[in-house]
């Protein structure tokens, strides 16, 4: 059954982008990964993820995603169109809704990054994004950070144990300064 069957205003959605995390201990260089976020519905992901990130995503100079509960590809519909003005010095974020789209599927998105890392594949992983403080968990749609970790944890059975093996947790607010290392995540599940 498809998310567009079965969708509720309290489904699951996943938002999926790139980052570059150092999981190998013996190499310098990091890693394309993965990075999930787990929203408490379509309506929380569209509030936290700007509109002006999914343009640029399909002129191909970012890279975010949206999925549904099932893995199904998401897409955003604008109601108004995110933009910059240079000369006036403004930006609006653009306000947009998600519905089901086209293309690959969530389990499909993760792969290609995992291998885009060729021989290094093995030690790439699968960061999910979960909340430190009260005031992240809402950034996600959810009440606290426990229920936020176990729903997510409900959420993430739709990966093959695989892809499970690969999750790293990670708390926010995370001062990104540098690559976190693995011995600095939070742990697995």
């Amino acid at each position: 059954m498809k998310w567009a069957e079965t969708h509720t205003e309290n489904a699951f959605v996943f938002s999926l982008n790139t980052g570059w995390w150092n999981f190998d201990e013996s190499s310098d260089e990091p890693l394309r990964t993965p990075e999930l976020g787990v929203y408490r519905s379509a309506a929380d992901a569209a509030a936290d993820n700007e509109g002006l990130s999914i343009v640029e995503t399909l002129h191909g100079y970012d890279d975010l995603w949206f999925f549904a509960a099932d893995g199904s590809p998401l897409e955003a519909h604008f109601s108004q169109e995110p933009y910059i003005n240079f000369e006036r010095n403004t930006y609006f974020r653009g306000v947009y809704s998600l519905h089901p789209g086209t293309g690959a599927t969530l389990l499909e998105a993760i792969e290609k990054r995992v291998v885009s890392n060729e021989d290094r594949s093995p030690q790439a992983r699968i960061v999910v994004w979960i909340a430190g403080t009260n005031e992240a968990v809402k950034e996600f749609g959810w009440s606290t950070p426990e229920i936020m970790k176990q729903s997510i944890k409900l959420a993430l059975r739709i990966l093959h144990p695989e892809m499970q093996k690969r999750l790293v947790f990670v708390k926010l607010p995370y001062n990104n300064e540098q690559f976190l290392n693995i011995e600095d995540a939070v742990g697995d599940h």
